[in-house]
């Protein structure tokens, strides 16, 4: 099932926390440089305070028109009014993400694998992310996968999303490769000037800007 959305993936911003900085501000920053998504993802906090970092990320980013994502929590993405989930393998099946949340947007991670991808877009995701496509800090334990599977994800129809080691140098053989847009964690929320850094990437990302599902 395609489901039509107008959301630009192109510079898919994850803000990993804990960090040592306000990540309320790094959401600012990022999106003032150009991130077109947010997500956030807090793998190591409570329930509660994901709830309220994401309430705080949602009100911050009021006006700018980049929709809030959470990483792997339906529960909190619903409670906190963000815009939508990002699905992992141990996290809950994304067809009962999407019989629960119907109005979400639903992303899935397929790391290298066609097959789930295909199980994602059928069970109504909006968009599918692959990689690790370069050694991550973020995730020094993902398994590296082949440009070669970007090409293959473009037969379902659906926005492609690349994460895993990206920077601003990667990007254009990614999106020649397929992806309609990157994933970056460390690369913004590492740099000196985290601002600077998601601008670079999405001047990084224009040439590829249109480009038809």
């Amino acid at each position: 099932m395609k489901r039509q959305r107008s959301i630009d993936y192109s510079l898919y911003y994850v803000l990993d926390v804990p960090m040592p900085h306000d990540p309320v501000a790094m959401a600012r920053a990022a999106v003032a440089g150009g991130a077109t998504v947010v997500q956030v993802r807090g793998k190591l906090l409570t329930g509660r305070a994901l709830y309220e970092l994401v309430t705080a990320v949602r009100d911050a980013l009021v006006g700018t028109g980049v929709p809030v994502i959470v990483d792997d929590r339906v529960d909190v993405a619903l409670a906190a009014g963000a815009a939508g989930v990002h699905i992992g393998r141990e996290d809950i099946p994304f067809a009962q993400a999407r019989a629960i949340a119907p109005d979400l947007i639903i992303g899935v991670s397929c790391y290298g694998d066609l097959d789930r991808a295909a199980q994602a877009v059928a069970a109504g995701v909006d968009y599918i992310a692959f990689g690790a496509f370069f050694p991550s800090s973020t995730k020094p334990e993902a398994v590296v996968v082949p440009r070669s599977v970007l090409a293959g994800a473009r037969q379902f129809g659906l926005p492609v999303v690349a994460i895993g080691g990206i920077t601003v140098e990667r990007v254009p053989e990614l999106l020649d490769s397929g992806a309609d847009g990157v994933a970056v964690v460390s690369a913004i929320q590492g740099a000196p000037d985290p601002e600077a850094a998601a601008r670079a990437f999405r001047a990084a990302t224009r040439r590829f800007e249109g480009r038809a599902q």
